[in-house]
């Protein structure tokens, strides 16, 4: 292996380089894809008397390292690859900077790729020698459009690769005490505020997890104290916690550059330029006169959702807990609506007349749909847990969305609606015998139910229609 760089030509680093691929840590094939391992032949055997201890295997500048996950890598403090010629020719580049390089050679289609990226300890950040289209990984924000916000995701990704690499990372202890108080200032906004409406809150999945991982990490940070060297320099494993928790927090920072309040991102502090309102759009408008109003509560829902192109995982867990919960329970009453209509038709007298058996049994049709239709929106709520699947819907569907998630609701109204008018049918007709005062009962019943329930529906549309 040769170290000098003078005997390449311009042309062959321009070559070289055209093979280098950008990527950032998590993009790492390890740590994404489970390796497929060729078969081979493995020695399970033990020597007699072997009580060697264990020793890192070193080959030339090579040296094994274990991760504090069990993990092991191979770190070179000169090169960390043995791609010397593509490496000489990509360090030329940085003009004498000291920057660490990550590179994991594969072979595409016969040809050798390096995909690759810098990492600049003395600025917490990764980097590039060329121009990257960094979609992929600003993707999750759709306001990343200056510097300082995309710089923020570019040092979370450089404590995503001390997580991975802490071996060589110097993190002082006063760094972690600062960690540690950052964390004990979270946990108390989830004390004094709603849990939902906390920073911590936006920064895991379930609410459950958010309570567990906060105490942990407050809990883990104050062991990391502990395992502080001499000088006040953290030993690996606490590196690599320390480069989970900012990891999460400065991704955080980034998807939260704008500083609304408490990360919640609330609709009336965007700072982003305004969608139309779907809600006065034709087609929500159309569809909410046809399906009884319901598809615009649901998109009042989603809009809690889906902010300034920022997903929530805890917003998107509780609209989908709510809409599963909501379909279990209108598949059982839907199965009460069959049974009902099947006992009304089955009265002497009050199934008889063609406008009950009419309704009812169009009912009847509708309470089956309406139980086909829950368990396909169960489905669909559990797949909406998935953020690129929601996202789909979210960024240019929303409408669409909302109406799919109503359709459960509409079809349990209308055949609960069908129900109740053709039982009204059977009773105010004169074969089925009920008297005339019953009858007077019956319609004053009617109105009180009515007069109660509608102020009470109104309610739940907002205050504009109380008004």
């Amino acid at each position: 292996m040769t170290t000098a760089s003078q005997g390449q030509s311009l042309d062959q680093q321009i070559e070289l380089l055209k093979c280098s691929v950008p990527i950032w840590p998590t993009q790492l094939r390890r740590y994404t894809e489970i390796p497929l391992l060729e078969p081979r032949h493995y020695d399970y055997n033990v020597e007699k008397m072997q009580i060697d201890p264990v020793r890192l295997g070193v080959q030339g500048d090579w040296n094994e390292f274990i991760h504090p996950s069990g993990a092991t890598y191979h770190y070179n403090a000169k090169m960390l690859q043995r791609l010397e010629s593509w490496i000489n020719a990509s360090r030329n580049k940085l003009d004498g900077k000291q920057w660490l390089l990550v590179v994991e050679p594969i072979s595409v289609r016969g040809t050798e790729i390096y995909p690759y990226y810098y990492v600049v300890p003395e600025d917490r950040m990764i980097t590039w020698i060329e121009p990257v289209d960094g979609y992929l990984l600003f993707q999750e924000c759709t306001t990343a459009w200056h510097w300082n916000h995309k710089r923020l995701e570019l040092e979370a990704q450089y404590w995503k690769h001390v997580e991975y690499f802490p071996h060589g990372i110097e993190i002082r202890l006063s760094e972690v005490k600062a960690l540690r108080v950052r964390l004990n200032w979270y946990r108390r906004n989830i004390e004094a505020l709603a849990i939902e409406q906390s920073t911590a809150a936006a920064l895991f999945w379930t609410l459950d997890q958010m309570k567990e991982m906060t105490a942990e990490l407050a809990t883990t940070v104050t062991e990391t104290e502990e395992l502080a060297g001499p000088a006040g320099i953290m030993e690996e494993p606490s590196v690599a916690i320390c480069g989970k928790i900012m990891h999460m927090l400065r991704h955080h920072e980034y998807l939260n550059h704008h500083g609304r309040p408490e990360a919640r991102l609330m609709r009336t502090h965007s700072l982003t330029k305004r969608r139309n309102n779907l809600a006065n759009s034709p087609f929500m408008t159309s569809a909410g006169i046809v399906m009884l109003w319901t598809p615009i509560v649901v998109l009042k829902q989603l809009r809690d959702i889906y902010v300034d192109g920022i997903v929530n995982g805890i917003d998107i867990r509780g609209f989908t807990d709510d809409f599963n919960a909501q379909s279990k329970a209108q598949t059982t009453v839907a199965s009460v609506i069959l049974a009902v209509n099947a006992s009304i038709l089955a009265v002497p007298g009050l199934g008889s007349p063609s406008a009950t058996k009419t309704l009812c049994s169009i009912s009847f049709i509708l309470s089956v749909y309406c139980i086909v239709a829950c368990t396909m929106a169960q489905h669909f709520g559990y797949r909406l847990r998935s953020l690129d699947f929601a996202a789909y819907y979210l960024q240019g569907k929303m409408a669409s969305l909302a109406v799919l998630a109503s359709i459960p609701s509409f079809l349990y109204l209308t055949s609960l609606a069908f129900t109740v008018l053709g039982f009204l049918a059977g009773i105010f007709t004169g074969e089925f015998g009920l008297a005339l005062s019953a009858r007077i009962v019956c319609g004053l019943a009617l109105v009180a139910g009515t007069g109660l329930t509608i102020p009470l529906m109104m309610a739940s549309f907002g205050p504009g229609p109380i008004r």
